[in-house]
């Protein structure tokens, strides 16, 4: 009887080393231990609340899937230092790399040395050209954000007709770009009385934000509003509008991060801003990549599994939307704590 489980035995091993040899010789790759899976986050600057609250939502995904997740990114909105970091990434033969660019086509090619590498790429929030990545975590859809910053401006302005200036980060900003082209398009529908004769980048500094704005508003004071089209420069604009004692005469609008509209809202400078989480952005940016490193995520389902946000859904062949814009008020600002 021994001697009969020692052959049985032998047997069972000689045919799972045949099935591991058979495996390996069709290519397919043995999945990756959760503890050994470490993911690169880039956002566009690690100073920015918006950002700080991503990663916070990317280390709770981690822990609930025993990855790694390492934050690095330039301190500024600087194009060339998200690229050194990516070869960093490469260099270290990270898992996976995810990142929120901030110029489309000047990061693909270091996109494409990592995926040369064996490395999965992704990116959330800003993308890059379609080539350089698998697929795109989209904060909100591109037409969704153009409505809602025209439709705030018209309900914070009181008006649809005059001169309308726009704030933006940088001027390469793949997702703002795109904002403000349905913003502009949109407009010309619904209010076509609407102008929008400048485009004037803060550089994701709100001090610069608030110098463009003042300089702008006093060569052109018949302005009716200002629509920043990223979080970090609506401080710097209501401080410009303030200081130029233009409360209620130009009005505010744009995307907000509550800690840092807080307060004008409160005192009414801002009657509303539009957001999402950051927080389940840098959640959900950590799934996808999972999805990816599994080999789960399959367009044709028509979703992905996202933890504790549920099933995000495909909006095309390589985007995966979120969810709709969160329009803050001074009603339910103090909800939130990012």
């Amino acid at each position: 009887m021994y001697k009969s489980n020692t052959s049985n035995l032998k047997g069972r091993r000689g045919f799972l080393m045949t099935a591991v040899a058979a495996v390996a010789l069709m290519g397919v790759a043995a999945p990756a231990l959760a503890k050994d899976v470490v993911i690169g986050l880039i956002p566009k600057f690690t100073s920015d609340p918006y950002f700080v609250a991503a990663n916070k939502g990317a280390q709770e995904a981690a822990k609930e899937l025993g990855y790694t997740v390492e934050f690095n990114g330039p301190v500024d909105a600087n194009v060339a230092t998200q690229s050194d970091i990516i070869d960093k990434f490469i260099r270290r033969r990270v898992t996976a790399i995810a990142v929120s660019a901030n110029d489309p086509t000047a990061l693909a090619p270091a996109m494409k040395r990592a995926q040369a590498a064996g490395i999965k790429t992704i990116t959330w929030d800003a993308d890059v050209t379609p080539d350089a990545r698998s697929v795109f975590l989209n904060q909100a859809t591109f037409e969704g954000m153009g409505r809602t910053f025209a439709d705030m401006m018209v309900r914070s302005a009181g008006t649809a007709e005059g001169d309308f200036l726009i704030v933006t980060a940088v001027l390469t900003s793949p997702n703002q770009n795109r904002w403000i082209g349905e913003l502009k398009k949109y407009a010309a529908e619904k209010y076509p009385k609407m102008k929008f004769p400048a485009i004037l980048p803060g550089d994701e500094d709100l001090e610069k934000s608030k110098n463009v704005t003042l300089n702008y508003l006093q060569a052109n004071p018949n302005t009716k509003g200002v629509i920043a089209v990223t979080g970090i420069a609506t401080p710097g604009v209501i401080e410009a509008v303030k200081q130029l004692n233009l409360v209620g005469k130009v009005a505010v609008t744009g995307l907000g991060v509550p800690s840092l509209i807080r307060s004008y809202l409160m005192d009414g400078s801002l009657k509303e801003a539009a957001l999402w989480s950051p927080v389940d952005i840098g959640y959900g940016a950590i799934y996808l990549a999972k999805g990816e490193i599994d080999g789960t995520i399959k367009p044709e389902s028509g979703s992905v599994d996202a933890g504790r946000l549920g099933k995000l859904k495909f909006i095309s062949k390589d985007t995966v939307l979120l969810g709709d814009p969160f329009i803050f008020t001074k009603d339910n600002v103090d909800q939130f704590d990012f």
